[in-house]
């Protein structure tokens, strides 16, 4: 569940970023508000705790339209400074966009996007521009198809250099649809969108009225969906530590019972009871560490298993993954297996309050 939450998350990241700065108009029509690309700008933004790195962009909504069909995409133009890694990785054909002096009327596509529309890499290609009653065209050259893997999120951007984009939109080259920012912590996305958003308020003296948004609130629906899956965690982990527990308590009532005898013995023999259940927490407490090697070995088996076999598949159009993501973080698994030895052998030794109860003479009858 964590590596399903963190492998999320980081498709999140890299495919729409973890903060974006923009006129918040621009959200529906980014083509008519502008933002002037500043160094003030960017410097208060670079500036901000947990923001490592910052990118222009420019956007425009269109149509794409090739021989076998229509659909809406959404063209980013991006420049050199532009981390397009997570694209590069997932290249399914073709070469990536390249952005050099010389402007290049290249496009990127998202593999579902070719599919419906039967494109493949170096076909021409039709970009409509809805302006008035007549529609604006532009050729562009399939340079590449990389494959999405949040579903419909982020299938229909179509990479290019951020110079198409300005052109198309009658933009000055210090013109852009805003800021694509990078955290060192995702999760704290929100936290960090806020202190943005304040001191974009009371130190930038621009007139574009940008505002910072995180990626959880644009994404709200699939990060309210990771923490229903925080919350199964939770609950699984309280369902074992009380099986566990009612195993290691039934197996000490065991012992006990077993060593009546034993137990009435080293009483007459003055034994304190204190002492005889340090000896049955003892014994316990080498039960539960034999548990836990061999659980450890098993489950660390098969989780180095699933990440490099991808043994077990999941359904993408559903999970947004193809198969169980694997995080193997050491803090996790040292933390569950203390949780674990703590919790269970506290309750082992309260257990072994059943020695005092054992009455000596009974004892030493007991057969």
């Amino acid at each position: 569940m964590v590596g399903f939450r963190n492998d999320i998350t980081s498709l999140i990241s890299n495919t729409v970023s973890d903060i974006v700065v923009a006129p918040p108009l621009a959200m529906r029509q980014p083509e008519l508000h502008p933002v002037t690309d500043s160094e003030a700008l960017r410097s208060l933004i670079s500036s901000t705790d947990n923001i490592t790195h910052i990118e222009p962009y420019a956007v425009r909504s269109g149509v794409l339209r090739s021989r076998h069909g229509a659909m809406g995409i959404v063209v980013k133009g991006i420049d050199r400074s532009g981390d397009i890694s997570y694209y590069a990785s997932r290249l399914v054909s073709g070469d990536m966009v390249r952005i050099e002096e010389a402007r290049r009327k290249e496009l990127l596509l998202s593999e579902s996007v070719a599919t419906k529309l039967d494109i493949e890499s170096g076909d021409r290609v039709e970009l409509l521009l809805i302006e008035g009653e007549q529609p604006r065209r532009e050729l562009f050259k399939v340079c590449g198809v990389y494959r999405s893997s949040l579903g419909d999120i982020g299938a229909e951007i179509a990479l290019t250099d951020i110079r198409n984009v300005q052109k198309i939109n009658g933009w000055n080259e210090d013109q852009i649809s805003g800021y694509a920012c990078r955290l060192d912590d995702a999760d704290i996305g929100l936290r960090s969108a806020e202190m943005l958003n304040l001191r974009l308020l009371y130190e930038y003296e621009g007139e574009d009225g940008v505002a910072a948004t995180s990626s959880q609130e644009a994404h709200a629906d699939i990060f309210g969906w990771l923490e229903t899956h925080d919350v199964n965690m939770a609950v699984i982990l309280t369902i074992m530590v009380v099986v566990a527990i009612f195993n290691m308590v039934t197996a000490i009532l065991i012992l006990v019972l077993e060593r009546t005898r034993m137990i009435g013995t080293l009483k007459s023999l003055g034994m304190p009871s204190r002492d005889i259940r340090k000896i049955f927490t003892y014994r316990a407490s080498i039960i539960v560490a034999r548990g836990l090697l061999i659980g450890n070995a098993v489950a660390l088996l098969l989780l180095l298993a699933q990440r490099h076999l991808h043994i077990v598949k999941l359904d993408e159009a559903g999970y947004l993954l193809s198969e169980v993501p694997v995080a193997l973080d050491a803090w996790w698994i040292v933390g569950l297996n203390l949780l674990f030895v703590v919790v269970i052998t506290g309750v082992v030794y309260l257990a072994t309050a059943i020695v005092q109860r054992i009455d000596v003479a009974d004892a030493i009858k007991f057969e």
